[in-house]
């Protein structure tokens, strides 16, 4: 990524990979300049207005039925950074269904089930999903998979989610088993379930891909993952590095080229159906660490998305969900709207001024350049908003941001 704005345009804003490795390709449904589609919550957030979140991601229980192996929630990297996270938390389903009601009466529009366990193990995920739908929001699903087959919990998904985003991990069940230590079997299930989902969904722009994270364990099967991605009938599938946030991607430096070399190789499969997300490589460590990568002081992109962890409590985003340094309050015992609008939030961001005295890196970083660029007159709003409609007539799953 540039540390500068190129141009008055967003054009800077935008991942990049160093020039011995592949290029970033993202797919459609997640790119990080589509805050750009929302002008009017811009054009607020430029003269210094309030602007309510429109996405909420949220995590509704610490319960998972699978421990991979590179999960930081399992991690002895991590004991310290996660301090809040507990396998028994789990939101009541009826505060569960009023926190989200309460989310959408306050301008919100989009919720992403995701967070530090298995959503989908929540006894209440149907009755909360159903009723999110019902009251005009949008959701979209983060899992890894397990659950889908079920046929109460596909026709749901099918009738209710705009897109689903499942972990895939492996190119075969063994290595599946082994990074998940999860029954070898769920590897082929979740796959069919793809099918299942795309011809049962209810939505024009449903969307379902696969998301592998690429380790010391499984990197070796990344070509037979995206042939198999491909085969399921998957609309994508996303590669990420392995990442701690003591570690950065530190964990997968001595078999980098290995992956390079093979993620050169899986983007010749994407096609006008089938899409191959290329990461960025080169993320460093997020707190331990005294090196700040990203030109942004503050955190601006959780003005527009918002996180809730398992705990009850709001979070600036998902990646530093249940760390008690950035815990901003209890929307669940004391109300959404009270925590966001009436001084939690303002209190915290007070005690905790800039974010490079937090995140060193940030997951969000093109989104929070762009912001402030466009905050301080580096980028020209209407040079950004007219180059942004002109490359993307239309943005898929555009209250996603």
């Amino acid at each position: 990524m540039t540390g500068s704005a190129h141009g008055n345009t967003f054009a800077g804003a935008l991942p990049r990979n160093p020039e011995s490795a592949p290029r970033v390709a993202l797919d459609g449904a997640h790119s990080p300049l589509k805050v750009l589609a929302h002008s009017e919550m811009l054009r607020a957030f430029v003269a210094g207005r309030k602007v309510a979140p429109i996405h909420m991601r949220i995590g509704i229980t610490g319960a998972c039925n699978m421990r991979c192996n590179f999960c930081n929630f399992h991690s002895p990297h991590e004991t310290q950074f996660y301090d809040r996270f507990s396998y028994q938390d789990s939101l009541p389903t009826d505060r569960c269904m009023a926190l989200l009601r309460e989310f959408k009466d306050h301008g919100g529009r989009a919720v992403t089930f995701c967070g530090s366990g298995e959503c989908t193990v929540h006894p209440g995920y149907l009755t909360i999903a159903s009723d999110a739908h019902a009251a005009g929001l949008k959701l979209g699903l983060i899992t890894n998979g397990s659950m889908l087959h079920l046929p109460d919990m596909a026709k749901c998904v099918a009738q209710t989610h705009s897109w689903v985003r499942i972990g895939m991990n492996a190119g075969t069940a063994a290595t599946f088993a082994a990074v998940t230590h999860h029954r070898p079997e769920t590897f082929e299930r979740l796959l069919g379930a793809i099918r299942t989902l795309r011809s049962g969904a209810l939505l024009p722009d449903f969307k379902i891909g696969l998301n592998f994270v690429m380790t010391a364990d499984n990197y070796r099967e990344i070509d037979a993952a995206a042939e198999r991605a491909r085969n399921s009938g998957a609309h994508y599938i996303r590669f990420e590095p392995e990442f701690y946030t003591a570690l950065g991607h530190a964990s997968i430096a001595t078999v980098l080229d290995d992956i390079k070399a093979s993620l050169a190789r899986v983007a010749e499969l994407a096609n006008d159906d089938f899409e191959v997300s290329i990461p960025k490589l080169d993320r460093g460590p997020m707190d331990q660490t005294m090196a700040v990568e990203g030109d942004f002081s503050r955190c601006h992109y959780s003005r527009f998305v918002t996180a809730v962890g398992a705990d009850g409590n709001l979070y600036p985003c998902p990646q530093v969900h249940l760390n008690d340094r950035y815990r901003i309050g209890n929307v669940v015992q004391d109300g959404y709207v009270r925590v966001l609008d009436g001084g939690p939030r303002e209190e915290w961001e007070q005690s905790n001024p800039l974010r490079t005295d937090l995140c060193k890196t940030c997951f969000y970083r093109p989104q929070n350049e762009l912001l402030e660029w466009l905050q301080q007159g580096r980028v020209a709003l209407d040079d950004a908003l007219a180059s942004y409609d002109q490359s993307f007539p239309e943005t898929l799953h555009a209250d996603f941001v």
